[in-house]
C-alpha cells in the first residue's frame, strides 16, 4: 500500500513538472501567431489603401482601422521651430504680441535727403522722383504753391509723406500727434521713440502723414489812425504824399523813394483807384508786405515794407484813405515806406 502511494505521488509530480515545462513554449507560440496575424492584417490594409489611392478609386476612411498610439509627446522641438517662424514673420512686417507695432515702416529709410534743384525741376516733379506728395516738398522747405525754385538750390526731402517739426521743451508724442494730425503709434514706430522722456528739445521729428500745425491768427489790434488823412500834402496836380515823415528823395528801384517814420505810422492812398495787389506774405523780392493801386489814368502806385495791410485786392479806395501801416518787412533796415509811381514822374524825386 505504501509503495502504491509513492508511485501515485511520483506520477502527479511528473504531470505537474511536465505542465510547467510546456507553458512558456505555448505562450511564445501563441504570441508569435498573434503577431503574425497582426502583421499580415496591417500589410493587407496598407496594400489596399495604396492601391486604391494610386488607382484613383474611392477611399473610405470609415472602413479603415487606424491604431492610435497612446503615448506622451514632447512638443519642445515644435516650440523652438515656432519661435524661429515668429522671428521670420517679424522680419516680414508682423510683430510679436505686446510689442509696439512698426506698421509699414519696416526696412524703410528714416533719413532726410538733400536734393539740389536741376534745370527744369519743379516741386511736383521732385516729389514724383522721391515718391512723396508735392505738399511734403513744399512744407519741408517753407515754400508755397507757385513759388519758384532755382537750379542749384538745395531742398530737404522727407523719406515719407508727412511733416518734419522741431521738438519743443514740453512736447509729448500725444501732443505732437494732435497738433499735426498724426497717429501716436506711427510717430513712435517711425522715429523709434516710445517714451516722452526720449523727446529732445531742439531735435527734429517726422510725423508720418502729418500736416503743418494750424496757424493761430491773433486778433489784430484796433487801428486808431484816422480812416482818412487829416493833413494832405499835395504833390503836383493829382497826388498826395502817402505818409508823414522824412523823405529820402533819391530815386531808386522802379521810380521809388523812401519816407521814414516810426513803425505803425498810417499810410494813405496817394490817389483814388483800385487795389490790384495786397501781398501779406513778407519777403516778395525785398518789397516785404506791399500794396499796389491802379489809378484811372493808368498809373500805378506801390507801397512797400508795410507792417500791416488794411485793404484787399479789388477794393476801391479814395484819395487819402487809410490803406496800411508803416513797417520794416522785406529788405529793410528800418521803419519806412518805399513809395513808387509807375507810369509817371515821382514828384518826390527826379526820374533816373
Amino acid at each position: 500500500m505504501h509503495s502504491r502511494c509513492l508511485m501515485l505521488s511520483a506520477v502527479i509530480l511528473g504531470i505537474f513538472g511536465f505542465l510547467e515545462y510546456r507553458r512558456p513554449t505555448m505562450s511564445l507560440i501563441g504570441s508569435m501567431a498573434s503577431s503574425t496575424w497582426a502583421s499580415e492584417t496591417l500589410i493587407e490594409e496598407t496594400a489596399d489603401m495604396t492601391s486604391e489611392q494610386l488607382l484613383g478609386g474611392p477611399f473610405n476612411l470609415g472602413v479603415v482601422e487606424v491604431p492610435v498610439a497612446q503615448a506622451s509627446v514632447d512638443f519642445s522641438a515644435d516650440d523652438e521651430l515656432e519661435n524661429q517662424d515668429l522671428a521670420i514673420m517679424e522680419g516680414s512686417g508682423l510683430t510679436a504680441p505686446n510689442t509696439p507695432a512698426s506698421g509699414s515702416f519696416t526696412n524703410m529709410s528714416r533719413e532726410v535727403a538733400t536734393y539740389v534743384v536741376q534745370s527744369g525741376d519743379s516741386p511736383s516733379s521732385i516729389a514724383i522722383k522721391f515718391g512723396v506728395n508735392t505738399n511734403v516738398v513744399l512744407w519741408a522747405n517753407n515754400l508755397r504753391d507757385g513759388d519758384l525754385i532755382k537750379p542749384g538750390q538745395s531742398l530737404i526731402i522727407l523719406p515719407i509723406n508727412g511733416v518734419r517739426v522741431k521738438i519743443a521743451a514740453k512736447d509729448t508724442i500725444a501732443a505732437l500727434a494732435k497738433k499735426h494730425k498724426g497717429k501716436e503709434s506711427e510717430i513712435s514706430a517711425f522715429n523709434n521713440i516710445y517714451d516722452d522722456s526720449k523727446l529732445v528739445a531742439g531735435n527734429f521729428i517726422i510725423i508720418p502723414d502729418g500736416e503743418p500745425a494750424a496757424v493761430v491768427i491773433k486778433a489784430s489790434p484796433k487801428v486808431t489812425a484816422p480812416q482818412y488823412a487829416q493833413n494832405k500834402t499835395q504833390l503836383g496836380k493829382w497826388l498826395i504824399a502817402p505818409a508823414a515823415g522824412r523823405v529820402w528823395s533819391r530815386l531808386h528801384s522802379q521810380n521809388g523813394v523812401d519816407i521814414s517814420n516810426a513803425c505803425g505810422t498810417p499810410l494813405y492812398a496817394s490817389a483814388a483807384g483800385t487795389v490790384i495787389l495786397a501781398d501779406t506774405v513778407g519777403w516778395n523780392y525785398g518789397y516785404g508786405k506791399y500794396i499796389m493801386i491802379r489809378h484811372s489814368n493808368g498809373v500805378a502806385t506801390l507801397y512797400g515794407h508795410t507792417s500791416r495791410i488794411l485793404v484787399e485786392v479789388g477794393q476801391s479806395v479814395d484819395q487819402g484813405q487809410l490803406i496800411a501801416l508803416m513797417g520794416s518787412t522785406g529788405r529793410s533796415t528800418g521803419c519806412h515806406v518805399h513809395w513808387e509811381v509807375r507810369g509817371a514822374t515821382n514828384p518826390l524825386g527826379t526820374r533816373r
